[in-house]
């Protein structure tokens, strides 16, 4: 078999290691060597001479499909780019991954929200509805996207156009990482600080580039090697069968890597803000120690959190903890006792206990689960 897809980017990077782990763990596909970017242009030709029984492609339009399905053998899509398929595409759900996006926006306090995708392009459409939905009728959203093939440098102008007219404080979700990364430079360049005036959110979770600026970014953790091992699944099927049509295959939407551009909580009142930022800057902290440093009694300041948050202090501690361990689960190898003792649990017993109870799946399994 063969897999075409663009190394550039992280996203593909995984799902060519994944689609290759399904052939390495079965021993029923054999894998061929990369094929050059011209010999894309003679694709029935070296499909034949290379003996190739079927692909694993990474197809953004129409014109790519018609190419690839004139090759003459079954071919499965890896990307949620067209909006009317003919090939099978084996993607994440975008919807879920638009939902996810609102649900953590909305948990950081957000009151106003922005959302900024890409023209033409199949997932950012439904990843659009999902966040829509998930905010309902009564929330402040403004839409913004960039058209597909725009010059880099208008649509950063385009980006701080929007941005000027977003109300603050904003929580903003941008399809891509790369459109996320611009928007906290555009943010800076007005004068906004991330995230305390706007946090932002990407999608793609790419390594290389979350951690590339002052601000690292906060992204969605798409299943991207998972599709990769699903889509040879899935052709491996359709080889067997003698097969070139087959379902599409959608796999659950992705988990949050949590980092410092949504490492905030937007409440009026002042005391429960100051608490707040306690609990994010020093995970070990304690109710009494959260409640002396922010100069309260600890009934009242309980009582403060309740309404401004409507969950108490040691909840609050609880969901910051836990939700540091995802961010570090999914994006580090680190040893589970070092996940535990930087995310504040006295042991990695009580790690784990905690963990497993509110998540339903042991820290270890998860993080399995994360990686492929």
């Amino acid at each position: 078999m063969q897999i075409v897809a663009d190394a550039e980017q992280e996203y593909f990077r995984e799902v060519v290691l994944g689609a290759r782990r399904y052939g390495f763990e079965t021993g029923r596909l054999v894998f061929v060597d990369r094929w050059l970017a011209h010999e894309l242009e003679e694709l029935p030709r070296v499909t034949r001479r290379d003996a190739v029984c079927g692909i694993v492609a990474a197809i953004h339009t129409p014109a790519e499909e018609a190419r690839f399905a004139r090759a003459g053998v079954p071919v499965v899509n890896v990307s949620n780019s067209m909006r009317v398929p003919r090939l099978p595409v084996v993607t994440q759900d975008d919807v879920a991954v638009g939902r996810l996006a609102a649900e953590h926006l909305r948990d950081c306090g957000c009151r106003a929200f922005g959302f900024w995708g890409q023209s033409l392009r199949s997932y950012s459409e439904q990843r659009w509805v999902g966040f829509r939905d998930a905010l309902g009728e009564g929330a402040v959203v403004r839409r913004g996207q960039s058209p597909t093939g725009e010059s880099p440098r208008r649509s950063f102008a385009r980006m701080r156009e929007w941005l000027a007219a977003l109300p603050r404080p904003a929580g903003v979700f941008a399809v891509l990482d790369s459109y996320a990364l611009a928007m906290q430079r555009a943010a800076r360049e007005a004068g906004w600080r991330v995230p305390e005036d706007i946090a932002v959110l990407g999608a793609g979770d790419d390594d290389f580039f979350v951690e590339f600026e002052r601000v690292p970014l906060s992204s969605v953790r798409l299943p991207s090697r998972r599709i990769g091992y699903e889509a040879a699944a899935l052709l491996d099927r359709m080889i067997t069968e003698g097969r070139r049509e087959a379902e599409s295959l959608q796999l659950p939407g992705g988990e949050i890597a949590l980092r410092r551009s949504t490492d905030v909580r937007f409440v009026e009142d002042p005391l429960v803000a100051k608490a707040v930022g306690l609990i994010r800057e020093r995970p070990g902290i304690r109710v009494a120690e959260v409640a002396r440093l922010a100069g309260m009694a600890r009934s009242g300041l309980q009582r403060r959190f309740l309404r401004a948050l409507g969950r108490g202090l040691r909840e609050e501690i609880k969901r910051v903890r836990l939700a540091r361990a995802r961010g570090q689960l999914a994006g580090t190898t680190a040893k589970l006792e070092l996940v535990a003792e930087q995310c504040g649990f006295a042991s990695v017993q009580r790690f784990s206990a905690a963990f497993s109870a509110e998540f339903g799946v042991s820290p270890g399994a998860y993080r399995k689960r994360m990686r492929g």
